[in-house]
């Protein structure tokens, strides 16, 4: 068990009693507060570290849901586009057998000889045909329907390459029997604009029947027009969509706030080149209401027909949810620094409680031991007058009988004259021993009387460890000096050489044979410290608290004055003695004495 115990400071006569206490009060921390602000600040560290990780997890959270908006919106876009081309497809296909099941018709009803021109133009009209033509195995028309586009009537041939018939080189195929019947492309029409479709089969005799179709409302579909007003629609239902443009071969499609430097495709040189199908880039773009995340890359909507497709998504919500979330970040710091700082607060006023506690109790002792000096004065006058006569009489009276009984004891015995010395030594000892507890009891009751004056400390510990050698080796006990860092102080070098005299005979004392006494002085830039230390049995923790009681000792020979005035120098000079003592591994006593201190 290791106890510590101080003596209390002397006044500062040259320093204020304000600066006094505010000096003591504000003490260099103890370990509890260091624990408590290391703690504090661990769980700050730990509450920051905590909340940047919810913060980034939070922010990468809303990020992957951008993320998957957009990559949701690419594939439902990729998905109408593809509709859009298979819808096209079908309404193609289904003109295409339209017109192909009408040349039909008109090739069994020319087998039947039952076509003519009035039937023809009937069928025509009736099945909204823009043109039907009827052909010789010569390539010249035989019968023919005006149709939107106009045309020649009977008579109007073929040259070389099928000119003069749209689908001039079908019918080539056609009349030369190289297939019976075909459908061709969409294609633009020469007269007119708009789109056409053509189909002819070969008739009975070697001719051809060809028929011509308007396609406009197809041309529209592959055009894309329903796709753009999906763009437009989801552009309009999504809060979260920015803007939207989408470029696949000549056509532009876009929709929503543009960015500044995006306002045609030709004008945006920074889109990433389309490296796969799964290449999409992400980048911060600014537009007129904020921030945006741009995910920009190409959409697969037909073999050979590659598309671009740029999102514009708003960061106004993963702003206010960062914003948020610092917020919580800030409040919990705030609110674990000052939970903590109320920790460190309590703790703190507990302590400084603790400590003035224990500064209300070293002043009441002191309080009390001033009130016992104060008294013990008025009594040592008196003693000193009382008790100090009737001594001096006693050994004058002594002194008087040791020179005159010889002579008056003529007829005594040796041995009553050899008793008679014995008692007279026995009175003049005693005599002695009584007068020396007086002084010793008036040097107590009297403060000392300081007469500072500038003194190598080093030097004079050395002085006093050298004196003190013989001593030590008496008794078998090694007795070292370490005074390298010691300094010059201001102080009363007899009074000061008393009071560490008292302190070094101690430690020899309680150090036995083969044991070790070290007597170290520092200066440092506070304070000058002398430390005493031995490798003694130690002090009982119950007798710690006593040890500079007047007249309290352990030792069977002790006077138990030495510690006590030991104590009364120490506090002069306005120092404190701290003892650190371990039973069994010896006791530490050190002195520590304030720069100026014993000015005063």
């Amino acid at each position: 068990m290791e106890a510590r115990q101080s003596a209390e400071r002397g006044p500062l006569k040259k320093t204020g009693p304000f600066v006094q206490r505010t000096a003591a009060f504000l003490y260099p921390l103890t370990v509890m507060k260091l624990r408590i602000v290391a703690a504090s600040l661990i769980a700050a560290a730990g509450l920051g570290i905590v909340g940047w990780l919810e913060y980034s997890a939070t922010r990468a959270e809303l990020l992957r849901l951008l993320r998957d908006q957009a990559q949701s919106l690419r594939q439902t876009i990729a998905a109408a586009a593809r509709s859009n081309d298979a819808a096209g497809a079908q309404a193609e296909r289904q003109v295409s057998e339209r017109l192909l099941d009408n040349a039909r018709l008109l090739a069994e009803l020319d087998r039947r000889h039952a076509l003519d021109q009035a039937l023809l133009d009937q069928i025509a009209q009736r099945n909204k045909l823009f043109r039907a033509a009827v052909f010789s195995p010569a390539g010249t028309r035989e019968l023919t329907t005006a149709g939107a586009g106009g045309g020649a009537g009977p008579g109007y041939g073929l040259g070389p390459g099928g000119r003069g018939f749209p689908g001039g080189s079908l019918l080539q195929r056609v009349l030369s029997g190289e297939e019976p019947e075909l459908v061709g492309q969409l294609h633009t029409a020469r007269w007119g604009g708009g789109a056409r479709v053509a189909a002819g089969v070969r008739r009975a005799n070697g001719g051809a029947i060809f028929l011509n179709a308007d396609a406009t409302e197809i041309e529209a579909l592959q055009k894309q027009v329903s796709l753009d007003s999906l763009l437009r629609d989801i552009a309009a239902s999504t809060p979260q969509l920015a803007y939207i443009t989408l470029d696949r071969g000549g056509l532009h499609l876009a929709h929503g706030t543009l960015p500044t430097a995006m306002r045609s495709a030709s004008e945006d040189d920074t889109v990433p080149a389309i490296v796969g199908a799964t290449q999409v880039a992400e980048r911060q773009r600014a537009i007129s209401t904020g921030p945006v995340l741009e995910f920009a890359g190409p959409m697969t909507v037909a073999e050979g027909d590659p598309a671009m497709l740029r999102l514009g998504l708003r960061l106004d919500g993963l702003e206010r949810a960062e914003r948020r979330l610092s917020l919580g970040l800030v409040v919990s710091l705030t609110a674990a620094l000052a939970l903590s700082l109320l920790a460190l607060g309590t703790i703190w006023l507990r302590q400084a409680y603790a400590t003035l506690s224990e500064k209300h109790t070293r002043a009441e002792a002191a309080l009390r031991r001033r009130d016992r000096l104060s008294a013990m004065g008025e009594l040592a006058s008196t003693v000193a007058h009382e008790v100090r006569n009737p001594l001096n009489a006693i050994n004058m009276s002594v002194q008087r009988l040791r020179r005159e009984y010889p002579a008056v004891a003529v007829g005594a015995c040796e041995e009553d004259r050899t008793e008679m010395t014995q008692l007279l030594t026995v009175v003049e000892g005693e005599t002695r021993r009584i007068n020396t507890i007086v002084r010793q009891f008036l040097d107590y009751a009297r403060p000392p009387r300081l007469a500072p004056q500038p003194t190598r400390l080093g030097e004079d510990v050395r002085r006093l460890v050298e004196a003190l050698r013989p001593f030590a080796e008496s008794r078998d006990v090694t007795l070292d000096a370490d005074v390298a860092d010691a300094a010059e102080m201001l102080a009363d070098a007899g009074q000061l050489r008393q009071a560490l005299d008292n302190l070094v005979r101690n430690a020899i004392e309680a150090t036995p044979a083969g044991g070790r006494v070290t007597v170290m002085a520092r200066s440092g830039p506070k304070e000058h410290t002398i430390e005493v230390r031995d490798t003694g049995g130690g002090i009982d923790p119950d007798d710690l608290p006593r040890i500079f009681d007047l007249y309290f000792t352990t030792k069977a020979d002790g006077t138990g004055i030495g510690l006590a005035v030991t104590q009364q120098i120490i506090a002069a000079h306005g120092g404190t003695i701290e003892v650190e003592s371990k039973p069994g591994q010896g006791t530490a006593m050190t002195v520590h004495l304030p720069h100026g201190a014993a000015a005063a």
